[in-house]
């Protein structure tokens, strides 16, 4: 588990040192709130302000999300040529999509808070 958390800071560091992160963190509100006002419950008629709307599209867009970015992540090591030097580290497979798996969704979970 100590393998997963080291692999998914590293890639939390390197999304916030370069503006990818903040660009997909404007894509993803962006999107999930116009999704919502799109499609949602209009909260004028009903007299009453809710989340629940903006919930349940943004549980539309993680869902294509999150997979997208992991998969970047491991094209852009396999083309910057640091994946061998991942790969030769005492971790699995399973642990290095883990780890940037969780870091997905740990800079998804930036935007809710």
């Amino acid at each position: 588990m100590k393998e997963i958390i080291i692999i998914a800071h590293k890639e939390l560091k390197t999304f916030f040192d370069s503006l990818i992160a903040y660009i997909l963190i404007t894509i993803f509100l962006g999107i999930s709130g116009f999704f919502t006002w799109l499609f949602g419950s209009d909260i004028f008629m009903i007299g009453q302000a809710t989340l629940q709307p903006f919930f349940s599209i943004a549980y539309w867009t993680l869902f294509f999300f999150i997979p997208a970015l992991t998969m970047k992540m491991l094209s852009e090591e396999r083309r910057s040529g640091t994946m061998e030097l991942l790969l030769t580290k005492p971790v699995t497979d399973w642990q290095v999509i883990l780890g940037k798996f969780l870091a997905c969704v740990e800079l998804i979970s930036e935007c809710f808070l």
